[in-house]
């Protein structure tokens, strides 16, 4: 489950384009924390208010592939990226 809905980020992302409030008074308004409302801000100048919608979807791998995937990284010098 998402922290913040698509609605309440295109609410707070059109308040801040259209010249209501500045990313400080959205954040104080709202309790998110600025640089998570900037995030907002950049992603849909970039790829339009569509790119702030929450996605729903659960990837599930086989159990076969889960194993080879633990093989690949037991077998091979390579660090794991979170």
């Amino acid at each position: 489950m998402t922290k913040y809905s698509t609605e309440l980020k295109i609410e707070i992302v059109s308040k801040y384009l259209n010249h209501e409030d500045s990313i400080k008074g959205l954040a104080k308004r709202y309790n998110i924390h600025w640089t998570l409302i900037r995030r907002w801000i950049d992603k849909a100048k970039c790829q339009g208010l569509a790119a702030l919608s929450v996605k729903h979807t659960k990837t599930t791998y086989s159990s076969d592939f889960r194993l080879n995937v633990v093989r690949y990284y037991l077998t091979h010098s390579i660090g794991v990226s979170i």
